[in-house]
């Protein structure tokens, strides 16, 4: 129900309450509990006879869609074209196989700040970024999809590196792909800060 009240938001920066009920052909109680919630949520303001979505709440609007999107991801390659730091994951999917280190980019984050709160927050590893090798789209069996942004890292610490060869068959596919075949291109990914 939230959802949906939140979906006409989409297209319509204030609604009365008895548009709201009209379009979502709803019970006036039940709109009412809901809409109360999203309120003490800090998602809806109620300004006299109107609500509207709270302007830090408008970075919901993206997700509203049924629709799913690929989930941004960083891979981050530790070592040289015959070795690589690999760590076995624990999450689905790919779960109990070798993996590159990576992780989401966190909203506001640019990619070099990713690189090193992943490799620190994950591996306990200071590391810096060298180089942004390619982005690929990866689809998983119709389940997943992935945008792999590839990139290269340095650390002074003390790291385990593995044959990349003897380690393909316990590697997700996509980390064996990408670090086979585009560890040699470099690309640049600015980051751009906007304002509304």
């Amino acid at each position: 129900m939230q959802k949906a009240i939140l979906n006409l938001f989409t297209e319509n920066k204030q609604l009365p309450f008895s548009r709201i009920e009209k379009k979502l052909k709803v019970r006036s109680n039940k709109l009412a509990y809901h809409l109360k919630q999203l309120q003490e949520k800090d998602i809806l303001a109620k300004k006299g006879e109107t609500y509207e979505l709270k302007e830090e709440a408008e970075e919901l609007i993206p997700y509203l869609s049924s629709e799913t999107a690929p989930l941004p991801v960083i891979l981050i390659h530790l070592g040289n074209q015959k070795e690589a730091f690999l760590h076995t994951r624990t999450k689905r999917p790919y779960q109990n196989k070798l993996a590159l280190p990576g992780g989401r980019i966190l909203k506001g984050e640019s990619i070099q700040q990713a690189t090193k709160r992943i490799m620190k927050d994950k591996h306990q590893t200071d590391a810096k970024l060298t180089k942004t090798h390619s982005v690929s789209l990866e689809h998983i069996g119709g389940k997943y999809s992935f945008i792999l942004i590839l990139v290269s890292a340095a650390t002074k610490n003390p790291i385990e590196l593995s044959n990349i060869q003897e380690s393909k068959s316990k590697m997700i596919q996509s980390d064996y792909k990408v670090i086979t075949t585009q560890l040699k291109n470099e690309i640049e990914i600015p980051t751009i800060l906007s304002r509304d």
